[in-house]
C-alpha cells in the first residue's frame, strides 16, 4: 500500500482526496499546503502536515508518493517537479466512474474525474487535470499541464496545447488546435485554432482583452441595477 500526500488543502484537493479513498491500495497521510493558516488542520479528516519543506521528514516517515492538486497551471506543474526532485514519486488520481478507452495513452501524474470521458487513441500529458464529466474525443492530444474543467468537451482530433486552462462547459470542434497557456472561458465553442497566450469567450470564441472580460463581468450587476430602477418607477 502507498502512503501518499497530497499538496493544495483546497477544493482541488479535496476531489482528489475523494478519488484517492477509493483506492484500496493508497493510504492519504496528509495534506500538505503553503497557506501557513492551514498548517495544523484537518481536512475530511486528514492533517494538514505543513509545507514544501516537511517532504524530507515525510519521505524518513516512509510517505513516498504524492499528488499535486493546484488548480493554477505552472504552480502545479513546478511543484510536481519539485516534489520529484526531493525524492517523491508522482502518481495520478483517477476516479473509478472514469471511462478511459484501452488505447488512450495517459502519462504520470495526471487527475480524472468521475464521469470524464477519455476516447481512443487520445494522450492526456503529465500534470493534466480532466474534471468531472469533460470529453477528450478520439485521437485529442492535451499537453502538460492543461486544466480541463467540467463539462469540457473536445471533438476528435483536438490539440491542446501545454498549459491550456479550458474553463467550465467550454466546447471545441473537431481538430482544432488550442495554443500554449491560452484560455477558453465557460461555455465557449472553439471552432478556430486559438494562438498561443490568447483569452477567448463567446459563441463563436473570439480573442478578448481584458477590458473586455472585465465589461463581461459587469453585466450582472448592471441588469440589477436596471431591475432595481424599474421596480422603483412602478
Amino acid at each position: 500500500m502507498h502512503s501518499v500526500l497530497i499538496f493544495g488543502a483546497s477544493g482541488l484537493g479535496r476531489l482528489v482526496l475523494d478519488i484517492l479513498r477509493r483506492n484500496q491500495n493508497v493510504s492519504v497521510r496528509g495534506f500538505l499546503d503553503s497557506d501557513t493558516s492551514k498548517h495544523g488542520r484537518s481536512i475530511d479528516g486528514i492533517p494538514v502536515l505543513g509545507g514544501l519543506d516537511e517532504t524530507p521528514r515525510l519521505i524518513r516517515d516512509g510517505i513516498t508518493h504524492a499528488v499535486v492538486a493546484i488548480g493554477d497551471n505552472p504552480t502545479r506543474v513546478a511543484l510536481g517537479e519539485r516534489l520529484r526532485e526531493r525524492g517523491m514519486r508522482l502518481m495520478s488520481a483517477i476516479h473509478p466512474l472514469a471511462s478511459i478507452a484501452s488505447s488512450a495513452t495517459l502519462d504520470e501524474h495526471v487527475i480524472i474525474g468521475a464521469r470524464a470521458v477519455i476516447c481512443i487513441h487520445s494522450t492526456i500529458g503529465p500534470h493534466s487535470v480532466v474534471s468531472t464529466g469533460a470529453i477528450v474525443d478520439h485521437d485529442s492530444r492535451i499537453g502538460a499541464g492543461a486544466f480541463l474543467h467540467p463539462a469540457v468537451k473536445l471533438a476528435g482530433g483536438v490539440r491542446v496545447e501545454p498549459l491550456v486552462t479550458l474553463c467550465i462547459g467550454c466546447s471545441v470542434i473537431p481538430g482544432r488546435t488550442i495554443g500554449r497557456r491560452a484560455r477558453v472561458e465557460a461555455g465557449s465553442v472553439v471552432i478556430r485554432d486559438i494562438g498561443d497566450g490568447s483569452r477567448v469567450t463567446g459563441v463563436p470564441a473570439r480573442v478578448v482583452t481584458d477590458e473586455n472580460l472585465d465589461a463581461l463581468a459587469e453585466i450582472p450587476a448592471q441588469v440589477a441595477r436596471l431591475r432595481r430602477a424599474a421596480a422603483h418607477a412602478r
